[in-house]
């Protein structure tokens, strides 16, 4: 996913515009590699970032791919989205990439993204889009195959879509766990959105 560095980079913008406090901390939750880390610890001097991970060994590597820019202000926090190891509204901003296909139980993961985030904090949410037409997911993946993406990225990144939800029903678990969705960005067509949502 290194040859794939600008889809990290446009999200740790959005993610730097809708994090207004100083010294902010922010979860990646599904941190994965941490490459998403990386991008938001560039953009945002003052941030620290909890790196969520249900898997030991993506923590591993995203420690390593954190210490270009600071181990120090990066924390690996072993845990899943459906109990978040974090007090109550202690947390400024949270982000998650892509992670949502694989929570056994999204309503509960919702309901702790709630519970951890602080009063006015937001997310930033990209998903894969279930609405996305199959045809177009092949050339998605004839690209990954032509890029030299390996065999484990292409099936995470293309397999995943069966267990993707459309934007309607991520809407749906932001509003029932008690967000308020401040910003929609994708359509029916595209193969991921963004709903930007606040606490």
């Amino acid at each position: 996913m290194k040859k794939f560095t600008g889809l990290y980079v446009s999200l740790s913008i959005i993610v730097k515009n809708h994090t207004t406090s100083p010294r902010p901390v922010i979860v990646d939750l599904g941190c994965g590699p941490g490459l998403l880390s990386l991008e938001i610890l560039r953009r945002i001097p003052d941030a620290t970032v909890i790196g969520l991970d249900p898997l030991n060994k993506m923590l591993s590597l995203a420690k390593k791919n954190v210490h270009q820019v600071s181990i120090e202000r990066f924390e690996p926090l072993l845990g899943v989205s459906e109990k978040i190891p974090l007090k109550d509204a202690s947390i400024d901003t949270i982000v998650s990439r892509f992670s949502l296909a694989y929570w056994k139980h999204p309503d509960r993961g919702f309901f702790e993204m709630h519970r951890v985030l602080k009063p006015g904090g937001n997310i930033v949410f990209e998903a894969l889009n279930r609405d996305f037409p199959r045809w177009k997911l092949f050339c998605i993946k004839m690209g990954m195959i032509l890029n030299h993406a390996g065999q484990d990225v292409i099936k995470y990144h293309v397999d995943a879509y069966d267990l993707a939800y459309t934007m309607e029903h991520v809407e749906m678990f932001f509003k029932n766990a008690g967000f308020v969705i401040l910003k929609k960005e994708g359509k029916k067509s595209e193969w991921k959105f963004i709903i930007i949502a606040a606490n």
